[in-house]
């Protein structure tokens, strides 16, 4: 009978789980593709590649999608089999909702496994993959982000103004380029036209300028030069490129790895690492969120209520909302130096977790939370007026 009954349940919850995994999974990822899909239909980027992007940044978004994941699709099994009647014949046959829950934990801890084997190993393998094939991309199709009339500051220590580019990607007209990378002196740089030419063996992008100018200013003896050419290369090179790009990134798109770096190099300096230091325990506390979404969702979803799966939908868009809230209010105190940075990443798993085992417990009871009863029936009651707007309408 449990084994029977376990698989059922898990029948039930895992088609809700990848659908709602898949759904908010694309939700966070939907900026990332408008911006991907602009590189296929402006730039002519393969796109291979651009599934390949997607594939390698998907880590840093499934690592909050799974959790909530689980919420939903807990809320929305346990709020059918309940609205169906299936939890009383469950424990009419002598089950109790510990045993009811016992699939619901190992499918949790399942999927705690999962995203703490991203967050441990699939962030940096994206992260690694991404810049990689970015480099390809800029690499194979010079795709230069050399826009006109715009400082461009794509490249660490240049600052390149374009009047025109006729040819994109390829060929810029009334070239301004203000060169700082020797630290010794300052070059500012005019050219009637340029080209970008891929140069595969040094893994660099060159600027062929043409009929141009340099004007050299060495600050320590004080003495300027002016410089006539036909031709001038100028090397851009992408790896540095790249890497200050990767110094944008926010917190939670890095690994951990690249975090610890870059707090011993703020640290190094004399810098603040709180917020470092956050994400850190941030990153270990999260999955744990499975655990305690499931916890929730399962004495939740069997609380009495008429609204079907919208109402566990709403439900668990709620209590999301309320663990990210708390969660960012943790981090905002962290911050402050009014709690250590490691409560400034756990607190929400600690007052969600115990939440969790006190309506668990309750429920198990068959002790009503009235708070819940109170939140149902105010779910019901704007559902019944949407739908009475609806029919007058």
């Amino acid at each position: 009978m449990k084994k029977t009954t376990y698989l059922y349940i898990f029948k039930e919850i895992l088609p809700i789980f990848f659908i709602s995994l898949m759904t908010f999974t694309i939700i966070l990822l939907m900026d990332k593709i408008f911006k991907l899909v602009e590189l296929i239909v402006s730039r002519g980027v393969n796109p291979v590649q651009i599934l390949k992007l997607l594939m390698f940044i998907s880590p840093s978004f499934l690592i909050f999608t799974i959790p909530m994941g689980v919420l939903v699709s807990t809320l929305l099994t346990f709020g059918r089999l309940s609205a169906d009647s299936e939890i009383t014949a469950f424990k009419a046959s002598g089950m109790s909702l510990y045993q009811l829950f016992f699939p619901i934990a190992i499918f949790s801890i399942g999927a705690y496994l999962i995203t703490t084997v991203l967050v441990l190993h699939g962030l940096p393998w994206g992260n690694r993959g991404f810049k990689s094939t970015l480099f390809m991309i800029l690499q194979n199709k010079a795709t230069i982000e050399i826009k006109e009339r715009v400082f461009n500051d794509t490249f660490d220590g240049l600052v390149v103004y374009v009047d025109k580019v006729p040819i994109k990607g390829e060929k810029i007209e009334g070239v301004l380029i203000y060169d700082e990378r020797d630290k010794t002196s300052v070059n500012t740089i005019f050219a009637k036209e340029g080209f970008l030419i891929n140069n595969p063996q040094s893994k660099d992008i060159v600027l062929r300028l043409l009929q141009g100018d340099i004007h050299r200013f060495d600050p320590r003896t004080n003495v300027y030069q002016k410089i006539e050419f036909d031709a001038y290369d100028l090397r851009l090179e992408l790896a540095k490129a790249l890497t200050v790009m990767w110094r944008k990134l926010k917190d939670w798109e890095m690994s951990i790895d690249d975090i610890e770096e870059k707090m011993r190099f703020i640290g190094g300096r004399g810098g603040d690492v709180t917020s470092l230091q956050v994400e850190i325990h941030k990153r270990y506390a999260f999955p744990f969120a499975c655990l305690i979404f499931a916890l929730i969702g399962v004495p939740l979803g069997v609380q009495p209520h008429r609204s079907g799966r919208s109402h566990g939908f709403v439900l668990s868009i709620l209590i999301l909302l309320a663990y990210y809230i708390s969660l960012s209010f943790s981090e905002v105190i962290a911050l402050r130096k009014e709690i250590s940075p490691f409560l400034g990443g756990w607190l929400p798993n600690f007052l969600f977790g115990g939440f969790g085992l006190y309506l668990l417990t309750k429920t198990a009871k068959e002790s009503p939370f009235k708070p819940s009863i109170w939140l149902n029936d105010g779910l019901d009651a704007i559902q019944r007026k949407w739908r009475g707007f609806v029919d007058h309408v």
